[in-house]
């Protein structure tokens, strides 16, 4: 069960967030005529696609003007966007130096340490993640009483960094509210809004914002349907109250139709998550056990949203449920859905077929096994098994089989030689089992065609390979 995440649209509206906004100059520089024209043209050329003009613009103004905070601003925004991630966190820390009551140049040196502590966090590098966001807030915190800390841009900087910070949700509410109080229309702040109410734990009164203002018909349900997502998800994450989440989750599929009917412009994003609500809806069922119910609506959100891998991996959890109580047929039979809403994942065909052969459908797994060896061709499992299939079950093709558990001996065999060669023991154990596999294959296919020194020569490869195997003659219980 994923944690929530942010609206679709809310997503498109705040492009560009991760990365410095250019910063206008603050009005406690006065910038000198020639350092106000390079600025000029610096951005012009930037919007035209010409960083390189616009960098060189700046280096040479900077070379006049060195003491000039907006041109460090301007030059250390343009490197970090552009990749010299070094050099222009430098020039953005030189120009807080230079400015130390600055809000745009705090502004702007935050907004690059966020993105900084975003991609170490991605990275699964916490200590440097922490480490820049705790550097954003400082430097949001040395301006905080300035009078430029009124603004807007700077107060959205200062939300978005306490959201990351622990017990920051509070404040960020507050402040998101304040600026959604500004500006109602701004469909930026409602997003930022959600977000802060999570983050707070303020989603009641977000709601109750909702309630009291005039908006679009849209825009009060679009925005209501994420927080009743987002108290669900709360809910279902502490394990509070599972029957609450499931009616918040309903509340806000429903509040998202309303939103789709009311602008039609936004229907496929509705829909995209009206099929996570219901996904996660099956999570609760299958928390609670109630694996039909949560399979119905795993099926029914892959059907509003095909790209929904969390329905998917839903019904594959489930599947798994079933078959370890025992339910073969209800497995089987949620794995052939399996491979009709994913039918480029091999994991599922090769899942089906094991059903089906456990179930004794041998053609409908020789099928699936098929699916599963074009999908997968360099597998030596799959190809065993394929062979498998024919050799003792439908008892036909067996020259098809003999040339399958070859190919699976060679590949298995190559795949061993690469583990022990890079001493993965746990792989290597693994394609000595499939290899191992293979030669009884062949030594008991070739026995039974007559085929005795074939037979005999391929026992006695699999004791080089495994001396262990229960079906070697010397490892047979003694009657």
């Amino acid at each position: 069960m994923p944690l929530f995440v942010a609206s679709i649209l809310a997503v498109a509206l705040a492009q560009g967030a991760g990365a410095p906004p250019p910063a206008a100059a603050s009005a406690q520089e006065q910038l000198p005529a020639a350092t106000r024209l390079a600025l000029e043209q610096a951005t012009t050329a930037e919007a035209a696609g010409d960083a390189a003009r616009a960098e060189e613009l700046l280096r040479a103004a900077l070379d006049g003007d060195p003491r000039s905070v907006a041109l460090h601003v301007a030059l250390g925004r343009l490197l970090y966007v552009n990749g010299n991630g070094a050099e222009g966190l430098g020039l953005l820390w030189r120009a807080t130096e230079l400015g130390p009551k600055d809000v745009a140049a705090a502004g702007t040196l935050a907004d690059a340490l966020l993105a900084e502590r975003d991609f170490y966090e991605s990275e699964g590098d916490t200590a440097n993640a922490d480490a820049n966001l705790q550097r954003a807030k400082e430097v949001l915190d040395r301006v905080k009483g300035e009078p430029g800390a009124s603004a807007a841009d700077y107060r959205t900087r200062r939300v978005r960094v306490l959201l990351r910070v622990d017990g920051g949700g509070e404040e960020a509410y507050a402040l998101a509210a304040g600026l959604l109080d500004e500006a109602p229309d701004d469909l930026e702040r409602h997003a930022l809004l959600n977000e802060a109410a999570a983050a707070g734990r303020s989603i009641d009164a977000a709601l109750a914002w909702y309630d009291a203002h005039e908006l679009e018909p849209w825009v009060a349900a679009w925005f209501r349907a994420g927080l009743f997502a987002a108290r669900a998800t709360a809910n279902y994450n502490n394990f509070v109250d599972d029957q609450k989440a499931r009616a918040d989750y309903v509340a806000a599929e429903q509040q998202m139709e309303l939103a789709a009917r009311a602008n039609p412009e936004f229907f496929d994003a509705a829909s995209e998550r009206i099929s996570f609500y219901r996904s996660w809806s099956g999570w609760i069922f299958h928390r609670q056990e109630r694996y039909e119910e949560a399979f119905d609506l795993f099926i029914a959100a892959w059907g509003r949203n095909p790209a929904n891998d969390n329905a998917i991996t839903g019904v594959f959890w489930i599947c798994g449920r079933w078959y370890e109580l025992g339910k073969l047929e209800a497995a089987r039979e949620g794995y052939r859905q399996l491979c009709t809403l994913a039918p480029q994942r091999a994991e599922f065909w090769n899942n089906y077929a094991l059903l089906c052969r456990d179930t004794g459908e041998y053609e409908e797994s020789f099928k699936a096994y098929r699916r599963t060896l074009e999908l997968t061709p360099d597998d030596p499992r799959i190809v065993n098994d394929c062979a498998l299939i024919l050799q003792y079950h439908l008892k036909r093709d067996l020259d098809l089989a003999e040339r399958w558990y070859i190919r699976a001996e060679d590949l298995a065999r190559a795949n061993l030689a690469a583990a022990v060669n890079e001493g993965d023991e746990g792989r290597a154990a693994e394609q000595r089992a499939i290899l191992g596999d293979a030669l009884v294959n062949l030594a008991r296919l070739y026995g039974d065609q007559g085929k005795l020194a074939e037979s005999a020569e391929h026992w006695n490869e699999l004791r080089a390979v495994d001396p262990t195997r229960d079906e070697l003659p010397e490892n047979q219980p003694q009657k």
